[in-house]
């Protein structure tokens, strides 16, 4: 018997009843199936080969699955190569979640450069004010500046238009300087918040909706500029290095 290399920790296997030949990489046969379970609502990527023979990768939306050479059975979860002890469906996750975040356009973050010459990492914060581990990490983004990191927030008001923090999001999207009415929403500074009524307001949905479509299910959620995503509040002291290694 030969050793396991790959290890596959499956969540969910679906049997279908109809079967396609995989004579490629790339058939979008292999895909039809899932499309028509998916009802059209979320894009199906073409499949890709994995390094286990007959096994393809797919992405629904930010999701990773994998389907057999025929695509009758699909398998989520994640595939980690035991030899070089890599989780290959994290790698393909980052990839997504970058993928994602760096179509946002930077000014229409509120950002908090570095405060040295040089910038030595990114971190990507979905926010809400009314969080209070947000205001927690808030305090520290001082510290995180200083060692060179740059943080971009983008709004995620808990519970959608009728969360608690969706209409002062609004006001500090509303903002001339939203790195600055972000500090007044989040206590770090004193100041007026104009009124949510902008054009810029907008954009509390659209982040909503980009951090659904990354998983993000609570606040704080960060993400580095590789993708990766750092589950919850992390104190400075721990974030930088993590960052910055």
């Amino acid at each position: 018997m030969k050793p396991m290399k790959y290890f596959l920790t499956a969540g969910l296997l679906c049997c279908m009843s109809v079967s396609f030949a995989a004579d490629s990489d790339t058939n979008k046969d292999m895909t039809k199936m899932l499309k028509s379970r998916l009802g059209g609502a979320v894009p199906v990527s073409d499949p890709v080969k994995t390094p286990v023979d007959g096994v393809y990768e797919t992405k629904y939306g930010s999701k990773i699955a994998y389907l057999t050479g025929n695509g009758r059975y699909i398998l989520i979860g994640d595939m980690i190569d035991l030899q070089t002890q890599e989780n290959l469906t994290e790698i393909s996750r980052r990839s997504v979640s970058k993928e994602v975040i760096d179509k946002v356009a930077v000014n229409d973050l509120a950002v908090y450069p570095s405060a040295i010459d040089e910038t030595k990492a990114v971190l990507n914060v979905f926010t809400d004010t009314s969080c209070p581990y947000c205001k927690k990490l808030h305090e520290e983004v001082p510290d995180l500046q200083k060692a060179g990191i740059e943080v971009r927030y983008f709004p995620f008001p808990r519970g959608g238009a009728r969360g608690p923090g969706y209409q002062t999001l609004q006001q500090v999207w509303c903002g001339a300087d939203k790195a600055q009415t972000m500090d007044i929403a989040k206590d770090v500074a004193t100041g007026k918040l104009p009124a949510s009524d902008c054009n810029n307001a907008k954009f509390v949905d659209t982040a909503y909706n980009i951090g659904n479509q990354l998983g993000v299910s609570g606040t704080p959620a960060l993400f580095t500029a590789e993708g990766q995503k750092i589950e919850g509040y992390v104190p400075s002291a721990k974030l930088i290095p993590m960052l910055l290694n």
